[in-house]
């Protein structure tokens, strides 16, 4: 593999440099960046005209220079574009609002005690002015009859900006909503007044339609409660009727992205009506009609799965394909993953910072640059075997390729990864080869029952597996850290290891060497600042106390009354980021109005409702966490509440 050959990798690389520039270019407004587009396209185009004029070519370096600075400024144009707080129209500038009018963009979605839903914001109530106005509101009811997409209410009151983290480390649920473009949130309770409908997206409110018309047949003909939960993810992508019990027996066994629709879904879809006529074998009229056709049914499918980031990539590059078999060509898988990034990119900037969509593109280009030679180790001759070394080199090659991520973000590794996904994905497979038709012919009482019960019993064999996995010892590695500069480390010893053995050449050897060199001292480096610690914090975390102390390679804490979800998401993500998840006791003292901490290092920390004091021989600052930081405080006088506390001491 030859970079220079796939131009599009490098422009897709240049394009994120310009998206993740553009937090950086505050000042600068949307003339401005234009502005700096059009010189650096006329510049480009005279030194072309030139060149061409004079039939010469010298200064050959300006051209990619100017190319791809042209490249890293459209990165930084859509991503403006794309960015609604740039409208001075938006809710975030209305400052506080009586009321606002909307309409509904979603079916509900039930949650523990109400239901939430997203609202479009047309207009608001202002000083007893209507304003018009933009923006996108998720609201929380408990109102009898469900909303459906498409209506017109009134709500009143004011949203709330949706908060950043209190404590470090804390999952950023208003960055993860920023970057979807929505920034408040409102509890109406039932103060919500409906006004009538509107059609405002025809396409998008038919297929919310269709979805929710499937789900109902499910929950008709697919009884077993873990199958109709299964089947809704599987087959239509609804993650959020999982059981917490359902995702974690996935998750273990490290077959999550099973239950994700992605491109393994889109291909059995894509494969499955192959079943049927094989394009190249149909004159170029009929290939073309045919495969408009199957292009449109895999849209249609990813618009009703919800249209995740995974999806969109398989579907855009399957349409690629399908573009591309239409003249009888093979177009380069390399190539159109990139484009197809690309043009995901260009419509919506924000799209990279998913989740869904870095595994998605991470793992496909493992599996087409790491699969081939992993398979190359072993040729059985035997088919059965041949299948099943097929599904577990690409099980190994999406591990390689997406662990230092999900590790990164997850903290998670499944140990039994090859042996589940060998059930796993052939029982997926299988799940849908039936779960299609009842998609299709659930409508038709015989038909659906019967389809119905096939699916529910392949779906409670499947589940029977997965679960069994977390009886193994040590079914998976939990609670492991990754930062992002050792995240890079490992992806490059990945690919050194790659070339090393493709190439076979000796400076591939002392690459990976010197990378392997690299994440030891980097390790070493943690294990010494871990023991040489010496830090108290005090996390937020409702009303009740928290607290760690960092010590000698040792934590110490004291959490009371907190529940397993709050440590999960507001404590434990931090201790891992500092290499602990276990903990030795805090000794402490508690009276009427104080809780008195005894601190292994000799200090003294008392809690009150007024804040803290502590006792120790040399603080070297106090600081409070603020918008993703740590700020210094001048004394605890100076300490605010509703906010987490690192006391740092020598």
């Amino acid at each position: 593999m030859k970079f220079s050959e796939y131009p599009f990798m490098r422009y897709i690389l240049f394009f994120i440099l310009g998206m993740l520039f553009y937090p950086y270019v505050g000042a600068l407004g949307l003339a401005e960046i234009i502005g700096i587009t059009t010189i650096l396209f006329v510049t480009y185009s005279a030194f072309l005209f030139a060149q061409s004029w004079r039939r010469t070519y010298h200064f050959k370096f300006i051209f990619p220079v100017l190319a791809y600075s042209l490249l890293i400024n459209m990165g930084v144009l859509f991503t403006f574009l794309r960015d609604t707080t740039n409208d001075p129209k938006h809710l975030l500038h209305q400052g506080r609002i009586d009321g606002y009018l909307g309409v509904v963009d979603d079916l509900d979605q039930p949650k523990p005690n109400t239901f939430a839903n997203r609202i479009l914001i047309s207009a608001v109530r202002k000083d007893s002015t209507y304003i018009r106005a933009t923006g996108e509101v998720i609201i929380y009811h408990k109102l009898s009859e469900n909303l459906r997409p498409g209506e017109v209410v009134w709500i009143q009151g004011s949203p709330a900006v949706i908060p950043p983290p209190k404590n470090p480390k804390e999952f950023n649920y208003h960055r993860f909503l920023a970057n979807q473009q929505i920034y408040h949130s409102h509890f109406v309770d039932n103060r919500l007044e409906r006004l009538g409908k509107q059609n405002h997206a025809p396409i998008h409110n038919w297929v919310l339609q269709l979805r929710a018309n499937i789900q109902d047949k499910m929950d008709r003909y697919i009884l077993t409660p873990h199958s109709n939960q299964i089947a809704k993810a599987l087959l239509l992508g609804q993650n959020k009727y999982l059981d917490k019990e359902v995702s974690e027996a996935y998750i273990t066994a490290g077959t999550m992205h099973v239950l994700a629709v992605s491109g393994l879904h889109v291909g059995i879809v894509y494969g499955f009506f192959f079943l049927f006529l094989k394009p190249y074998q149909l004159p170029v009229r009929k290939r073309i009609l045919y495969l408009s056709f199957l292009i449109g049914i895999i849209w249609i499918y990813a618009l009703i799965t919800g249209m995740s980031p995974s999806v969109l990539r398989a579907a855009t590059m399957f349409t690629l394909i399908s573009l591309a078999q239409m003249k009888a060509r093979s177009p380069s898988i390399y190539n159109s993953l990139a484009f197809s990034a690309l043009i995901l990119m260009v419509f919506d900037p924000y799209i990279f910072y998913s989740v869904g969509f870095q595994l998605s593109y991470v793992a496909v280009f493992g599996i087409v640059l790491l699969q081939p030679k992993i398979s190359g180790l072993w040729q059985p001759t035997n088919k059965i075997s041949k299948y099943f070394w097929d599904i577990t080199s690409v099980g190994i090659a999406a591990q390689l390729a997406t662990f230092p991520i999900s590790v990164h973000y997850f903290h998670v590794f499944p140990t039994y990864f090859m042996f589940s996904n060998l059930i796993a994905i052939p029982g997926a497979f299988l799940i849908m080869t039936f779960g299609i038709p009842f998609m299709l012919l659930s409508f038709v009482e015989p038909l659906g029952r019967i389809l119905g019960k096939i699916v529910d019993n392949l779906i409670i064999g499947e589940n029977w597996v997965m679960f069994s996995f977390q009886d193994l010892p040590a079914a998976r590695i939990e609670h492991i850290h990754l930062p992002p500069l050792e995240m890079v480390l490992v992806w490059a010893l990945v690919i050194s290891a790659y070339l090393l053995a493709v190439h076979n050449r000796r400076k591939y050897a002392y690459l990976s060497l010197s990378l392997f060199s690299c994440l030891a001292i980097s390790n070493w480096n943690a294990v010494w600042k871990d023991f040489r610690r010496n830090e108290i914090y005090i996390y937020q975390v409702g009303d009740e106390v928290a607290v760690d102390h960092f010590y000698r390679g040792k934590l110490y804490s004291r959490l009371e009354l907190h529940s397993y979800q709050d440590v999960l998401y507001k404590v434990l993500p931090h201790r891992i980021s500092k290499g602990h998840s276990q903990a030795n006791e805090l000794r402490y003292w508690e009276d009427k109005d104080a809780k008195s901490f005894f601190l292994p290092d000799g200090s003294f920390l008392q809690l009150d409702r007024r804040g803290f004091d502590i006792e120790a021989p040399f603080i070297k600052s106090i600081n409070h966490y603020r918008e993703g930081k740590w700020l210094t405080i001048g004394s605890i006088d100076d300490a605010e509440k509703e906010t987490a506390y690192q006391i740092i001491i020598e």
